[in-house]
């Protein structure tokens, strides 16, 4: 396994948390914009950690986790929504996610959680 998969439908948000942690030196080994395309890339680089929206027009990012995580149960799940809800916190965390992130997405507290499952960038 290795590096960081980032999946989101929005290409801004996609690429603000891919910046957040190429930035602080940790390795984006790809970019999903759909939950087909997360899968996909998910197969084929092994991620260490996925960064999840939750809200996707083919897949919902609840299924999506619970697929890429019965398919490999070591790697690490960041959901991030704009959805602020306590249900949905709790249902992401039984679906097997680490932590959620509201957005917009806070660098510091992104990069905080990140280092806590990872490390830091330089042990990688």
């Amino acid at each position: 396994m290795s590096g960081i998969l980032v999946v989101d439908d929005k290409p801004a948000h996609r690429d603000h948390v891919a910046s957040i942690l190429s930035s602080a030196g940790y390795k984006v080994t790809g970019k999903a914009s759909s939950g087909a395309e997360a899968i996909s890339l998910f197969q084929t680089v092994k991620p260490d950690l996925v960064t999840l929206d939750l809200i996707m027009p083919d897949i919902n990012g609840m299924d999506l986790l619970r697929v890429m995580k019965g398919n490999c149960p070591s790697a690490s799940f960041l959901v991030c929504t704009s959805i602020s809800h306590e249900m949905i916190t709790d249902l992401a965390i039984r679906s097997g996610a680490d932590a959620l992130f509201h957005k917009p997405i806070s660098a510091s507290s992104l990069l905080s959680k990140v280092s806590q499952l990872l490390g830091s960038p330089e042990s990688k």
